[in-house]
């Protein structure tokens, strides 16, 4: 008996976690107040404001300790940039990528002290860990439409803004203490409540890029473990090398059973852009595009036009300047309203989701008039 109560000791009492139904409730809540915000932001209703690099306005806004969303979409912030003659933005440096479509006017981007020229309807791209600055040298406003992605790279570890350059206009928090360096360059602020908000390169960080950009892989790799130190070597290649402004003058219009579609950003249109696609539609007087879904988000800026998308079955209505959004797994279709003049519209899709398994379009309806014997136009 002895023997048999040695062999069967009292279980130790049980402790449940219940991490399982809180992230249950968490994603619940906030599935419920994406469905809850509207799909079209009315542009003249977001205001401008004076930041760090520019003067403009966010849609939507995701960033390390902050999150501003007024529309459901949670993989990209999404904001609105004015240059003003003569002027230029903040002059800075992130890992994540940025896309900058120009709405109206001219002027350059400038990467790594290289200089490119852009004008309306050109596609800037902003390649990973690029030092870069928008310029305007015209004697008009430049308008640009951009997109970032969301604060996944906060996750991943590697978020950080190395702010090197104030833009001409920026001012510091009220009551803060202007820090400045033995040339009397600005170089930060210290708040009221005494916090230093310093700027400039990150030097440890740009040591380390400096001594990764040296290497390279010569030959065939001659292992698997040799195809990453390829991967690399490549990936730096393409960064130095990658194209940093997309002229839509340069590119097809295609008919497509979507509709009329010209890309800027895509798998088979090389761009200094990984994590985004992006094109012009076009709508005909009156006419529709066909139906579709994606897992990924979508978001409209409309350029030209008036008329509607339906999502789900639900009517939002959009005219010139209006910030259409498409949640993920939404049924969509959009509408041009106007019988005399073709709608227009620039287009951003998330690729992060293809990378995560689930790119892709289901296609339900073809665009009216479509006939897939043709294949593009220009």
């Amino acid at each position: 008996m002895e023997k048999q109560l040695e062999r069967h000791q009292e279980a130790e009492p049980i402790v449940y976690e219940r991490s399982n139904e809180e992230s249950w409730l968490h994603l619940q809540q906030n599935r419920e107040k994406r469905a809850a915000l509207p799909h079209v932001l009315k542009d003249k209703e977001v205001p401008w404001k004076q930041g760090a690099q520019a003067y403009r306005k966010h849609y939507v806004h995701w960033g390390p300790g902050y999150h501003y969303a007024s529309a459901p979409v949670g993989s990209m912030t999404v904001a609105k940039q004015l240059l003003p003659p003569m002027g230029k933005g903040g002059k800075h440096r992130h890992y994540n990528e940025a896309l900058l479509y120009v709405i109206d006017g001219e002027g350059y981007e400038l990467h790594d002290g290289v200089k490119y020229p852009f004008e309306t309807g050109d596609l800037a791209c902003v390649p990973t860990y690029c030092i870069h600055q928008h310029c305007n040298d015209s004697k008009n406003w430049v308008s640009v439409f951009y997109c970032t992605p969301a604060d996944f790279f906060d996750l991943l570890g590697i978020q950080s803004t190395e702010q090197i350059e104030m833009h001409p206009n920026y001012q510091p928090p009220e009551n803060a203490q202007v820090l400045r360096d033995e040339q009397g360059q600005v170089v930060g602020y210290k708040t009221k409540e005494g916090q230093e908000i310093r700027f400039g390169f990150n030097e440890k960080l740009q040591q380390l890029m400096d001594a990764r950009n040296a290497l390279s892989f010569q030959g065939e790799p001659r292992n698997n473990y040799d195809f990453y130190r390829r991967t690399l070597s490549a990936q730096i290649s393409w960064r130095q090398s990658a194209p940093r402004i997309i002229k839509a003058k340069d590119h097809p219009w295609e008919e497509t059973p979507m509709g009329r579609l010209k890309y800027l950003a895509h798998p088979n249109v090389p761009s200094g852009l990984l994590l985004f696609d992006a094109f012009l539609q076009e709508l005909p007087p009156g006419g529709a595009s066909g139906k579709h879904r994606h897992v990924s988000e979508e978001v409209h800026y409309i350029l030209e036009g008036r008329g509607y998308d339906v999502h789900d079955g639900v009517r939002w209505e959009w005219e010139k300047d209006d910030v259409v959004f498409i949640p993920v797994n939404t049924v969509h279709q959009h509408f041009n309203s106007d019988p005399h003049s073709p709608g227009r519209f620039f287009s951003v899709q998330s690729r992060l989701y293809h990378y995560c398994g689930h790119g892709g379009f289901e296609h339900f309806a073809d665009a009216p008039g479509w006939n897939d014997q043709t294949i593009s136009a220009v």
